[in-house]
């Protein structure tokens, strides 16, 4: 193989397959000779390790479990909104436009006011919070790209020690394979024990943290502003979306709407109003969802030539 030279630092050059030794790296290659021990990075010594944490601050999911699908996810609505409150800003808001006459500031039913044409604009003063736990890194890297308002707290990984065995979730199209599934779990046994090795050689978590696998569980706080959260669940609560991220949306619609009733015609997947499919992936729609309306012949956007169109 042609060695190539790129600059990726000042005053650094990496060759591409240098000094790869198939027998103690499996045939991969490596951006620096196997012999070069010298730092070339940044820094920092004083991160959390072993020797100044000594295991205490250990993460409540190390507890050996593997999960299967969305068996034990816990989805809590921590902070939710007044109705009183609710309200009276729609009162507010919906006359606002005619300069607030009394005759309109006295409707009652907030459900008027979700019909008006500001509504979602007021939506955002309405804050609901939730506490995710039990999802893996892989549905946690997808939860949190809803940007526009909202914020989220997550369990950090290079903060606490993940444990001897931390929890696991595991897909179930891999659990109903049972060969696939004792490779997956044999790999998993020889991720952690490696991830402990790093620890007790004094690594720090955050460097140490690299070897764990996405399928890791852990915690997360979601807050959205009411229209926040009722536009992410249009287009996350689709079936075609990972399987995770539909169930923990999906339960969050649910929450909110036992809370208040009246959500529940607006709480719906962007399909579920126009009675078309509006996914817009590549993939074939018929064979994963139930509602009728999903056909191919019925989809407001469709990408051709995709492979998924034969």
């Amino acid at each position: 193989m042609e060695k190539q030279t790129i600059t990726m630092a000042p005053n650094r050059g990496i060759e591409f397959g240098a000094d790869v030794e198939p027998v103690t790296l499996h045939g991969r290659q490596t951006s620096r000779s196997i012999i070069d021990t010298t730092w070339h990075g940044t820094r920092n010594l004083n991160s959390r390790r072993l020797t100044q944490d000594h295991k205490r601050t250990r993460s409540p999911s190390d507890n050996g479990m593997v999960q299967v699908g969305e068996d034990m996810i816990e989805v809590v609505l921590i902070k939710d909104f007044n109705d009183d409150e609710f309200a009276e800003l729609s009162k507010w808001v919906q006359s606002a436009g005619s300069g607030a006459p009394p005759e309109l500031m006295a409707i009652k039913d907030p459900n008027e006011f979700l019909e008006g044409g500001l509504a979602m604009q007021s939506l955002d003063d309405f804050v609901v919070v939730f506490a995710v736990r039990g999802v893996s890194r892989v549905c946690t890297h997808q939860l949190v790209r809803t940007r526009k308002g909202a914020a989220y707290k997550q369990q950090s990984q290079q903060d606490t020690w993940q444990g001897d065995m931390p929890e696991f979730r595991m897909p179930e199209s891999v659990w109903v394979n049972p060969v696939l599934r004792a490779e997956w779990i044999s790999c998993l046994i020889e991720c952690h024990r490696v991830y402990n090795l790093a620890i007790d050689a004094d690594v720090q978590y955050k460097d140490a943290r690299y070897i764990l696998p996405e399928g890791t569980t852990n915690f997360i706080i979601c807050e959205y502003p009411l229209k926040t959260f009722i536009e992410m669940y249009a287009y996350r609560a689709c079936v075609m979306f990972q399987s995770e991220l539909v169930w923990v949306t999906r339960e969050m619609g649910r929450l909110l709407v036992e809370s208040h009733p009246y959500l529940e015609p607006h709480i719906k997947i962007s399909c579920e109003k126009i009675h078309k499919c509006t996914f817009q992936g590549p993939e074939r729609v018929e064979e994963t969802c139930e509602f009728p309306w999903a056909r191919e012949d019925n989809r407001t956007y469709r990408q051709r030539k995709s492979g998924f169109d034969k």
